[in-house]
């Protein structure tokens, strides 16, 4: 029978003396023979993605039933989330714009190959910025990629989408296309415009009227529907959701858990469903401080696709997660009015926007979370947006349920080396540029597990054996109690 381990950090020690770490939740294989005093004899999966024969500390505790793992990917200036439940379902939310989440699935689920891919039960893009769904493309490129652990085939079950599919900035004839025309046709009622041309699937939105990441994700669609048609015997079940189609999870609820839909919010205008284009907020510390609601401006592409980001409440056992895409000020108001009845309350909450100084400060005192998660990236100056504000940290602090409260960030989970002075020949007669040289030794990474009552929410660092990790139980009238330390296993020595 299975067994998963019931410690927060266990240390394995292979035979040859290298060691791994592990945590609560991760499967073990108790061997029946091998056990020495002091010391269980396990087998576990090691840092290559092998299993591992070795020792663990005799007094580790087991426990037979697995947990709900949550993992904020390090995507640097993106979103990418992986959640695996207690039954095996997997779950991706979003995905960066880059190679990084594809390289950490393909570490994290290997084996996988063509005829005998990794099921995932449900792919949610939260909104088509490619910051948040280009990089899954980067899972179908890895297939080629012949060396061990750095492919991962994939048949996704279902893909939930906003149905906001973004044009080319360009216009057929020539000239910058306007905001308002960003997502097709759209209907001025009154004061307030909506875009009214809501994709069920991308893929039926003309080649030409999809911008280029939109293209290749629906390529990317086509490749993995002949894929999951042979393996499951359907086609994926691509759909638009809004806060009227919480019926799209309902595959989890036979696991315990629920969730709750909160947006985009839709509304009916000429007989189906729209959004309203959310307008460019004002520059100035109304802003920053949350509290002033934003008035004027142009109607924003850019806000509108952000501020109607899939989000939602999920809940396991007395843990709530609220996840919220790039939701903003103006779409975070318009929840709260909108939906009077909805709690936001919960234990952890993924942080709009990467820590963008558009939010809302009612939202985020509503919200109260134990453990606040940011997605923001250390990459470069073209991509740099000064994520997460120092109004916004400062404004999580208040927000947070109590003391201690967590504030994790994957861009501070990252570590880097120094490798000395490199020298850059610039030729052409030029002088050599020389410059500090640091190589990245540590993505960020972020992980929350849960049996539905006790947390426990990681973090890695630069120095092997050190972790940022706090354990804490929620009861079933939301109290959160720290534990006063973590429980580690260290791996017993020969």
């Amino acid at each position: 029978m299975a067994q998963y381990l019931d410690d927060d950090i266990v240390v394995l020690r292979r035979d040859d003396g290298v060691t791994w770490e592990h945590y609560w939740g991760d499967p073990v294989e108790r061997l029946p023979t091998g056990d020495v005093a002091g010391k269980m004899r396990v087998r576990m999966r090691g840092q290559d993605g092998a299993d591992w024969e070795g020792f663990i500390d005799a007094r580790t505790a087991l426990r037979d039933t697995p947990i709900l793992r949550l993992s904020m990917i390090d995507v640097q200036q993106g979103d990418g989330m992986i959640i695996e439940t207690p039954g095996g379902q997997t779950l991706f939310i979003d995905g960066g714009d880059n190679k990084l989440f594809a390289r950490h699935a393909a570490a994290r689920f290997p084996n996988s190959s063509a005829a005998a891919p990794r099921i995932v039960d449900a792919i949610i893009v939260t909104h088509g910025d490619a910051d948040h769904f280009d990089g899954l493309t980067d899972i179908r490129k890895s297939e080629s990629d012949t060396r061990p652990g750095k492919a991962l085939f994939i048949a996704p079950k279902r893909v939930f989408h906003n149905g906001l599919v973004k044009r080319p900035t360009s216009k057929p004839g020539g000239g910058r296309r306007p905001d308002s025309e960003m997502f097709g046709t759209n209907k001025k009622v009154g004061a307030v415009r909506y875009a009214t041309e809501l994709a069920e699937d991308p893929r039926a939105v003309a080649a030409a009227d999809r911008n280029e990441p939109f293209d290749t994700w629906c390529a990317t669609l086509d490749h993995w529907d002949a894929r999951t048609r042979a393996v499951t015997g359907a086609p994926i079940a691509v759909r638009r959701i809004d806060h009227l189609r919480g019926d799209a999870f309902d595959f989890l609820a036979g696991e315990g858990i629920f969730v709750e839909m909160h947006g985009p919010i839709s509304e009916m205008v000429a007989g189906k469903p729209a959004l309203r284009f959310f307008r460019d907020p004002p520059d100035d510390a109304s802003l920053m401080t949350g509290t002033v609601p934003p008035t004027g401006g142009s109607v924003s592409a850019s806000h509108t696709i952000n501020g109607h980001s899939i989000s939602f409440r999920m809940r396991y056992g007395n843990v709530r997660f609220l996840l919220t895409g790039d939701l903003n000020h103006e779409s975070m108001a318009m929840l709260r009015q909108a939906m009077p009845q909805a709690s936001l309350t919960a234990e952890i909450l993924k942080v709009p926007h990467h820590g963008a100084a558009d939010f809302e400060m009612a939202y985020l005192r509503e919200a109260s979370p134990v453990v606040s998660l940011i997605s923001s990236g250390d990459e470069s100056e073209a991509k740099e947006y000064i994520h997460p504000r120092a109004t916004l940290m400062a404004a999580l602090g208040q927000a947070s349920r109590g003391t201690p409260a967590v504030i994790f960030n994957t861009e501070l989970a990252a570590f880097f080396a120094y490798r000395g002075t490199v020298t850059q020949p610039a030729g052409g007669g030029k002088p050599d540029r020389r410059f500090e040289g640091f190589e990245r030794t540590n993505f960020g990474i972020v992980h929350i597990r849960t049996d539905g009552t006790r947390v426990l929410a990681f973090t890695h660092s630069g120095k092997k054996g050190m972790n940022e990790a706090y354990r804490f139980t929620v009861s079933a009238t939301g109290a959160a109690e720290f534990a006063r330390a973590v429980v580690k296993r260290s791996a017993p020595k020969a």
